[in-house]
């Protein structure tokens, strides 16, 4: 087994159990105690876990995802160019999906078309859309999530299988020639359902994305259909995009 699928687990693990020890990160994966540490010490430098006297934990929530606020300041002209991009994409009368991402947020002030519907669990993605008049706007119900200031649970999911998208814009966690990854478990199922509603998939993210896994890997590199970014590729990731049929357009 690869070191990055390890992790991967032992993160999984975590998200279960709270804590996890070496001895238990040897027995899980019939490694040495010395592998095991080299394991911890990657997850630490990531800031991925908290180490602690014979093991490791998870951080505290307000550790593992910068306040959303914070991240809407992060590489901001690479984003903003990003969003002004992908906003070309929209055409008149298209229904449209926007996730909850900042750099997806940054299509909005682009937006032109003369008629667009738009559909989002975002609160403000649906806030800075009630200012565009021409753009009927649609927030999915559920469970108010204040750190990232969105909607989420089982009635968020039932409605979003009321529409048909000609396009959605994603954001991403990471991105590797393995797929596309994200914070949480339930981005699984909410990518993959937005993705079997909608005609074309584009993913918008920026260079610090490339490269990197997260927790969950929600989607396949096949599942899209174009990725947005601000910086090229490495020559795997490149290939892989290649071979999955998914146009790059990078953004300088």
């Amino acid at each position: 087994m690869y070191q990055e699928e390890r992790l991967l687990r032992i993160l999984t693990h975590l998200e279960e159990q709270d804590t996890m020890t070496v001895g238990e990160i040897c027995a899980m994966f019939d490694i040495s105690r010395d592998t095991a540490r080299r394991d911890i010490v990657k997850l630490t430098e990531s800031g991925a876990v908290t180490r602690t006297h014979g093991g490791i934990t998870l951080p505290r929530l307000e550790q593992k995802i910068e306040a959303y606020a914070a991240r809407l300041h992060n590489e901001p002209d690479g984003k903003m160019r990003i969003g002004r991009h992908a906003a070309k994409l929209v055409q008149d009368h298209d229904m449209i999906f926007l996730d909850v991402s900042t750099t997806v947020q940054c299509i909005i002030p682009h937006l032109k078309p003369a008629h667009a519907t738009a559909v989002t669990h975002s609160i403000d993605n649906a806030c800075m859309l009630a200012e565009q008049a021409t753009i009927q706007t649609h927030l999915l119900g559920g469970i108010v999530q204040p750190k990232t200031r969105h909607l989420s649970g089982y009635s968020t999911l039932g409605k979003l299988r009321d529409f048909q998208f000609d396009k959605a814009f994603l954001g991403a966690a990471g991105i590797s020639e393995a797929g596309i990854y994200y914070h949480y478990e339930e981005d699984i199922y909410m990518k993959r359902e937005i993705v079997s509603r909608s005609r074309q998939t584009i993913v918008l993210a920026d260079y610090t994305k490339l490269g990197h896994t997260h927790y969950y890997r929600g989607l396949s590199l096949s599942d899209i259909d174009i990725l947005i970014t601000n910086q090229p590729l490495s020559p795997e990731l490149a290939n892989a995009m290649k071979a999955n049929h998914v146009q790059v357009i990078i953004i300088s």
